[in-house]
């Protein structure tokens, strides 16, 4: 989709709470070689097609240009070992510590106080006082799920006009789904709201990250309830869900991901992904720790104006989709970008 709007470079989109001085290197104890850098995943595996799977990527981009780094990749199956983890890679020197969910946030915190001249970054993790040593990465998905929630809706009209139905299938019930489900909710009442329709919307949580049985599942009861298009918002049991819309030959929008490009198998269903630029965050506080640069103490926003959020490519349906359509939605994510239109996001729960 030729979409987004014109709008500032990534590299000069960091928002921050506060701008105190970088966390300059420290004397790395007479190592010599390249900078070591630890990320942990928030209690799944780093091919999950999906959430870790992109953070991880941002990290492969640079070693694949060949930058002055050493890296391991930590699967943190269980919350309970989050911060003896975080611990044994700050004994031994790791100089950046990346944690992968917002569960990683409270153990990070407290390692950070106690290794102060280490770095921390946390995907999706936030505070109400940040630490100097740490980054907070997080992001407006609402702005990219609004659009595809409306998109979905418009979808299932055009396509079963007499029944459209659309559903969403969440990992957990959390912050950081609940901004992607109430966006896309959102938008789909909108759509109702300006055609004057009555798409409904079905949608639950599976209760975990990691159950692709339980997406799938779960997905098949919407779909035995007519729902057209599914969303799947929760790494592999978001993945579950689409592939139950691909048995049940009906349609579904990624997330986190191009998932067009990670489940090729059901690339001929995917309408489009709600991107969620981890990668290119991951990338760019890797690259600032690298270049004495880091900014501790602050959060980094990814957004539609920074394209730290967006919608990816139709792909496959770049033919079908009306023009009407489309010029509809990149005009939502106009007017999202001018303030013109909310998201709901956050909600009354959440203030």
């Amino acid at each position: 989709m030729k979409h987004l709007l014109a709008a500032a470079l990534f590299a000069a989109a960091l928002s921050a709470t506060a701008a105190p001085a970088p966390a300059h290197a420290r004397p790395d104890r007479g190592r010599a070689g390249p900078m070591r850098v630890a990320m942990f995943s928030d209690g799944g595996t780093f091919g999950d097609n999906s959430f870790n799977q992109t953070c991880r990527e941002g990290i492969e981009e640079l070693l694949y240009a060949n930058a002055p780094i050493f890296v391991q990749f930590c699967e943190t199956l269980a919350p309970a070992n989050f911060e003896r983890k975080l611990a044994a890679f700050a004994e031994r020197d790791y100089r950046l510590l990346i944690g992968i969910g917002y569960r990683m946030a409270s153990a990070i915190e407290a390692v950070a106080a106690e290794y102060p001249r280490t770095l921390f970054a946390c995907v999706d993790g936030d505070y109400d006082e940040i630490l100097h040593n740490i980054w907070a990465l997080t992001f407006q998905v609402d702005e990219c799920a609004f659009p595809a929630g409306y998109l979905a809706a418009a979808w299932a009209d055009l396509q079963d006009p007499k029944n459209p139905v659309i559903a969403w299938v969440g990992g957990v019930d959390s912050d950081s789904v609940n901004q992607f489900v109430l966006g896309f909710r959102n938008g789909a009442a909108h759509y109702n709201a300006v055609k004057r329709k009555q798409v409904q919307v079905l949608g639950d949580y599976v209760g975990a990250f990691d159950d692709f049985g339980g997406g799938k599942k779960l997905a098949e009861e919407f779909l035995d309830d007519g729902a057209d298009v599914v969303f799947g918002v929760g790494s592999i049991s978001g993945n579950g869900a689409i592939a139950a819309a691909k048995e049940y030959g009906k349609w579904a929008i990624g997330v986190d991901t191009d998932q067009y490009n990670t489940l090729v198998d059901q690339q001929d269903i995917l309408l489009t992904s709600c991107l969620k630029r981890m990668d290119r965050a991951v990338n760019q506080i890797v690259t600032a720790a690298l270049e004495n640069q880091f900014w501790g103490g602050t959060r980094y926003i990814g957004n539609l104006a920074n394209h730290g959020v967006g919608l990816a490519p139709f792909h496959d349906f770049e033919d079908q989709i009306p023009e009407r359509l489309k010029k509809e939605i990149v005009d939502l994510q106009r007017r999202i970008l001018e303030g013109a239109i909310s998201t709901g996001w956050p909600s009354k729960s959440q203030k």
